[in-house]
């Protein structure tokens, strides 16, 4: 049986249950994948899977189950799991979404060449990628793994008020990192990226990325500790705002694990930080029209030049406060719904990164690490890698030092946002970030 049947019956099932409402989640995915190492071909993964959940609502009582078997009797054992759950949870103030009018955009990102590219050709750009970022220079004595892969993923979705959505994701990727030695020390660099096609992935130039990030960190050593303007490189800037992004969520601050509870309106930024929940960009990976439970999204700032303004919410975090779901759940399939950016978007300042870099700054483009990072509290402590400038000119390369601040003052302390964004493909959007006060230890 295959996903979409899967999901019919076990809709069927359900609506003859004694569940009073119901939805379904699903996915069906594939991928490829090709390592290579001094030309030869070092590993190959190939996967194909699917898989569905259903959350069920007795008396109010929530209830899920999921199953990766697409049988007749899994998915009656798999309804009856879920059934069965609701007499271990409690009554909730929330259901299952009711229809409303989405996006018509088309969200799904296909790609022409999908099915032309092989495995084969996946090998062979990856051994000409291993040789091109050996040749750099003199000095990258390895290339440890390079490889290339393909992936497509189709999700699904159906509920007991009659909204359905899927949504299929097609991509290549690919990466390579080069090891350079100098003397005693040895640095490694390394890039990846993906983009819809193949075609647009081969003109990225991985192997000069990758070579240059490794050739500029030799002879890198510590700075002297005390206290540092930063300019967190787009490449890191989003990392660092991912690490305390549920701050901004209603269900983090329900549980008293935000520290924005009960700040909605006040100032907690620099004016130049907007922050936005972007829902319908076609370039990013997160837009799509309904969220894992099929509310509708839409667009929302969560801080607006430094003011809170909202909080992000799901069906459940909405019910406890009284307000509608901002079309922000995500959710796996064994799992209750939670929430999440669509896409995590900083709108751009108005200069290039390299005039934010006059005076004298810490530019950080490698972050080491996040178990010092409490998304609860704000604080930061964080192994980085770096430049040092003064007036504009790169002083020497940084190594093994670490960064601590609290996120929370380090929003505050936001001196400049440069116009440009990293040439990532993802789901997150942020410029380079010069922030004030960050205390650095070498």
């Amino acid at each position: 049986m295959n996903i979409q049947s899967a999901i019919t019956t076990l809709a069927e099932l359900a609506a003859a249950s004694k569940a009073q409402a119901f939805d379904i989640v699903g996915y069906d995915s594939f991928s490829e994948s090709v390592e290579v190492f001094e030309q030869k071909i070092s590993n190959t993964e190939i996967q194909s899977s699917a898989a569905l959940g259903v959350r069920v609502f007795c008396d109010h009582r929530p209830g899920i189950a999921f199953t990766e078997r697409l049988t007749p009797e899994a998915l009656k054992i798999c309804l009856s799991d879920a059934i069965s759950h609701t007499q271990l949870t409690g009554a909730v103030e929330y259901s299952v979404a009711e229809p409303q009018p989405a996006s018509e955009k088309k969200f799904d990102h296909l790609s022409p060449d999908f099915e032309r590219v092989a495995l084969s050709d996946l090998a062979d750009f990856s051994r000409r990628l291993e040789s091109e970022t050996r040749a750099r220079d003199a000095r990258i004595e390895n290339v440890p793994y390079t490889g290339a892969g393909r992936s497509s993923a189709t999700s699904y979705f159906m509920n007991s008020k009659g909204i359905t959505y899927e949504q299929t994701h097609q991509e290549f990727s690919a990466y390579t990192a080069a090891v350079a030695a100098a003397g005693d020390q040895k640095k490694m660099g390394f890039y990846s990226n993906s983009r819809p096609s193949f075609s647009e992935l081969l003109p990225l130039d991985f192997a000069g990325i990758a070579a240059r990030r490794t050739l500029e960190q030799l002879g890198a050593a510590p700075v002297k500790s005390g206290e540092y303007t930063v300019l967190f490189s787009n490449r890191v800037a989003g990392q660092i705002l991912s690490i305390y992004q549920s701050s901004f969520f209603a269900d983090a601050a329900q549980r008293g694990q935000s520290r924005l509870k009960g700040r909605l309106g006040e100032r907690i930024a620099s004016p130049l930080l907007t922050i936005t929940s972007a829902a319908h960009d076609l370039k990013l990976k997160g837009s799509r029209a309904r969220d894992a439970e099929g509310t509708p999204t839409r667009d929302i700032a969560v801080v607006e030049a430094g003011v809170f303004t909202n909080f992000l919410y799901n069906l459940e975090s909405a019910g406890k406060d009284k307000r509608v779901s901002t079309g922000n759940a995500v959710r796996s399939i064994g799992s209750k719904a939670s929430t999440g950016f669509k896409n995590l978007v900083v709108s751009p300042g108005n200069e290039p990164a390299p005039a934010l870099l006059s005076g004298r700054v810490l530019l950080i483009d490698k972050l080491e690490g996040a178990a010092g990072c409490s998304a609860v509290s704000g604080e930061m402590s964080i192994g980085a890698q770096g430049f040092l400038y003064e007036g504009g000119v790169r002083v020497q390369p940084v190594d093994r030092i670490t960064l601590s601040a609290n996120i929370f003052d380090m929003l505050q302390n936001i001196e400049a946002i440069s116009n440009e964004y990293n040439d990532q493909y993802g789901s997150v959007c942020v410029p380079d970030l010069l922030i004030g006060k960050i205390s650095v230890a070498g």
